[in-house]
């Protein structure tokens, strides 16, 4: 039996500190059928550097300044 797929989106701005832990402990889950978006608002720290390196394992990633963090919500929805 398939089971239902999962979204999980994390916004993100210039978190290099905490970035790579919450990356972490979306992809080490046991259940394997997520779809992981990250909506990082132009980051100016290594917040985007941490996020490529897990690159291959991520649905989406933008990147842009947006308008705070329901903006940034509904850019991860759509």
């Amino acid at each position: 039996m398939k089971q239902p797929l999962i979204t999980i989106i994390t916004v993100v701005l210039n978190d290099e500190r905490n970035i790579e832990k919450t990356l972490l402990s979306v992809l080490e889950q046991n259940y394997k059928n997520i779809q992981y978006i990250i909506i990082d608002g132009g980051s100016k720290d290594g917040t985007k550097d941490l996020i490529n390196k897990y690159i291959n394992r991520i649905a989406d990633f933008k990147s842009e300044k947006d308008n705070g963090i329901y903006d940034a919500f509904n850019k991860g929805l759509e």
